[in-house]
């Protein structure tokens, strides 16, 4: 007998046995790449808080082309494409998140991806994504609203914290950042590739980011604090304004606590987004943030609140809000205080069981699970 013979007789038998044992309950299998990278956490954190909290086995898992009868959630739409149309799928329950993406935009082969994804939707129990812009964009792209859930990005609570200023003097002292600087942190990858990244990654707002810190730096003492890989085009833009900054490329994502600890302020100046993760970290660790109307931060933040919201693209924007936070004490501390608060309903606790409950659950009630 031949392996593809086996393995359909091995399948029919298992079959059989769900039929005779109506309590058997499907696993959940987080698919994720073969690299340290943010959806390896997020699947982390979700398959580690469903378990702890529910009567249900979840876990990681890098390869879905084994896997049988189970719900698989593909954490990306790229995780998900490179495993389209495999046999498996089939009997399978199949989750994807996808975070962000339109049918029209500069980035090709994400514009494909979306098509991909639309064109196969049929193969698709569950979408997430984790904005109400996104969950928009799909609802009007065709996605049964029944089958697409909007559930965020969380945060690790017991890990991102506010410091105390002793602490955060220290880490400034660390990294070299003056005493009397203003420092303000950017942790993204937004260059092109996984190397030095002088081409810049433009949906990541790169350009815009330089541009509102040149303007900003003519008026005020700054310090940029810099994490991730491929931040080349920054990096080339602070040296060409003689604008100080520290770069730091951290192999443990759970060390980057410290040097949100050690800013004033964080920006993100994206075009287009899923997350941040940015948004969320920086509310926990207490540092007042500058976002576009991006990914979940409208779902977030509510402007002059716990953040300062500005128009997609604009640089100026930009530059304005981070100076209300220089100049504007009161309000650094009411950010500070509201974003703090706002923080405690994304622990990934939360999250995790947001999952269950909207997504993992049905497939499982609906699977002939006891």
């Amino acid at each position: 007998m031949n392996l593809k013979k086996q393995i359909k007789r091995l399948h029919l038998i298992y079959q059989d046995v769900r039929k005779r044992f109506p309590g058997h309950r499907p696993r959940i299998f987080y698919v994720v790449p073969e690299a340290n990278w943010s959806i390896d956490w997020d699947g982390h954190y979700i398959t580690d808080g469903v378990r702890s909290q529910f009567p249900v086995q979840a876990e990681l898992s890098r390869d879905s082309r084994w896997l049988s009868g189970q719900i698989v959630h593909y954490g990306s739409l790229w995780s998900y494409l490179g495993n389209q149309g495999h046999p498996q799928n089939a009997r399978n329950k199949i989750v994807v998140t996808v975070f962000h993406g339109n049918r029209t935009g500069n980035d090709k082969n994400l514009s494909e991806g979306i098509e991909k994804l639309l064109d196969g939707q049929d193969e698709i129990d569950h979408l997430v994504v984790s904005n109400s812009i996104m969950q928009a964009r799909f609802i009007e792209w065709g996605i049964a609203a029944s089958k697409l859930s909007s559930i965020p990005l969380g945060v690790d609570l017991s890990l991102f914290k506010a410091a105390s200023q002793a602490e955060k003097l220290a880490m400034r002292k660390k990294l070299g950042i003056a005493q009397d600087a203003f420092c303000v942190g950017s942790f993204q990858k937004d260059g092109e590739g996984w190397e030095e990244g002088l081409s810049p990654k433009l949906v990541k707002g790169p350009d815009l980011f330089a541009d509102a810190i040149e303007m900003l730096s003519k008026q005020h003492k700054l310090h940029v604090v810099l994490t991730g890989p491929a931040r080349g085009y920054v990096k080339k833009r602070l040296d060409q304004a003689q604008i100080p900054y520290t770069h730091v490329q951290l192999d443990n994502y759970e060390e980057i606590v410290p040097y949100y600890q050690a800013l004033d302020a964080y920006m993100v100046s994206s075009r287009e987004e899923g997350g941040p993760k940015g948004v969320l970290e920086s509310l926990a660790c207490g540092i007042p943030l500058v976002t576009s109307r991006v990914g979940l931060a409208p779902d977030v933040i509510t402007d002059g609140e716990n953040g300062l919201l500005v128009t997609n693209g604009d640089a100026i924007e930009l530059a304005d809000a981070m100076e209300r936070i220089i100049l504007e004490t009161n309000l650094r501390g009411s950010l500070r205080a509201k974003g703090l608060e706002t923080i405690q309903a994304y622990d990934w606790t939360k999250i995790a069981a947001a999952y269950y409950g909207e997504v993992y659950k049905p497939l499982i009630d609906g699977s002939g699970a006891g």
